[in-house]
C-alpha cells in the first residue's frame, strides 16, 4: 500500500512539475488578432473607434451583461477619453482608453481589475479593401506567471478571438446600418 501512495504522489509531483514547466515556457506576450470587411469609408467608423460612448455600443462585452455599469470621461472622444465598466463574473471590471489616435488607426491602453488584474495594448486598423474598409482589431497582453499557467489549459486566442469577431459583426451592424 506504501510503495502504491508513494508512486500516486510521485506521479501528481511530476504532472504538476509538468505543468508549471508548460506555463514558464509560454510567451511574455500574447498577440490577439481579427479582421473584417466593413461596407463604409473609414470616416464613417473612426467615430466609433474614438468616442467611448459610442464603442460600447458595439462592443462584444455588452452584450454579456446587460446591467454593467459604464462611466465614460469628458469628453468621450480622442486622445485621453476613457470609460470604466463593472459588470458581472463574464465582464468583471476594468478600464479602456484611447492613447493614440491616426488617420488610419486608434491606440488603447486596456487594464483588467477583475477577475484578474493585466494589462494589454489594443488597437483597431483601418485599410482601405475593394469592398468598404478592413478593421483590424489587435491586442497584446502581458502574461504574468498566473495568465501563463491558464493558457496551459485554455486556448486565449480562441477566447478573445471570437469575442474579437463578434465585435467586428456588432461594429459592421452598426456602421452599416
Amino acid at each position: 500500500m506504501k510503495k502504491v501512495l508513494l508512486g500516486g504522489f510521485g506521479l501528481l509531483a511530476l504532472a504538476l512539475v509538468g505543468v508549471l514547466v508548460a506555463a514558464m515556457l509560454k510567451p511574455d506576450v500574447t498577440h490577439v488578432e481579427r479582421s473584417r470587411v466593413v461596407r463604409a469609408d473609414a470616416a464613417e467608423i473612426m467615430p466609433h473607434l474614438t468616442d467611448m460612448e459610442l464603442w460600447v455600443k458595439w462592443s462584444p462585452w455588452a452584450e454579456l451583461d446587460p446591467n454593467v455599469k459604464w462611466t465614460f470621461s469628458d469628453p468621450a472622444s480622442g486622445v485621453g477619453a476613457w470609460y470604466e465598466w463593472v459588470g458581472n463574473d463574464d465582464v468583471g471590471r476594468g478600464k479602456m482608453e484611447v492613447v493614440s489616435v491616426k488617420d488610419d488607426a486608434v491606440g488603447y491602453a486596456l487594464t483588467f481589475i477583475e477577475p484578474f488584474e493585466s494589462e494589454a495594448g489594443v488597437t483597431l486598423t483601418l485599410e482601405d479593401h475593394a469592398e468598404g474598409t478592413e478593421v483590424v482589431w489587435g491586442m497584446d497582453s502581458k502574461n504574468g506567471f498566473a495568465s501563463k499557467l491558464f493558457m496551459v489549459f485554455a486556448d486565449f486566442d480562441a477566447m478573445i478571438g471570437a469575442d474579437f469577431e463578434r465585435g467586428l459583426g456588432n461594429l459592421a451592424k452598426v456602421v452599416e446600418g
